[in-house]
């Protein structure tokens, strides 16, 4: 019987999670891993992980199918680099179809003004893990 009040309460703790409108949880997959090219059509600062840094989420409009995306790229504070509105990127990274089915990319990397950032390695883990103090990924016109 006490086992079975657990199971309640765990499914009570999902349910009121999804109620509450959390965000689907997502992870970096390789085989979904894709590449597009386009303009900027805006620029996000989003709270995207319990208890860290917020996220840049930049929009994109893919020029050969017209398909928006939103991309997720790290935290605000792995970049030293500022983006523009109407700067082209070319991005390859995961694509996941969140509950909304809005097109969404967790970014592996990101070609711009001739330089590429490396955000994570071919598995998907971040360049960022270990904090600030462990910049990684920079390197200028690898080509992809």
């Amino acid at each position: 019987m006490r086992r079975r009040g657990q199971l309640y309460l765990v499914f009570i703790l999902i349910f009121s999670g999804l109620v509450l409108g959390q965000k689907t949880p997502h992870f970096y997959n390789v085989d979904k891993e894709i590449r597009v090219e386009g303009p900027i059509q805006e620029i996000n600062m989003e709270p995207r992980y319990v208890d860290t840094s917020p996220f840049l989420i930049i929009k994109l409009k893919d020029t050969k199918t017209q398909q928006m995306y939103n991309i997720e790229l790290s935290p605000v504070w792995f970049f030293e680099q500022n983006f523009y509105k109407g700067e082209v990127l070319v991005v390859v990274g995961s694509l996941y179809v969140s509950g909304d089915n809005n097109l969404n990319i967790i970014a592996r990397e990101v070609r711009f003004r001739g330089e590429t950032l490396i955000l994570r390695d071919k598995h998907g883990f971040p360049n960022w893990r270990g904090g600030k103090m462990k910049r990684q990924g920079r390197k200028k016109g690898k080509e992809f």
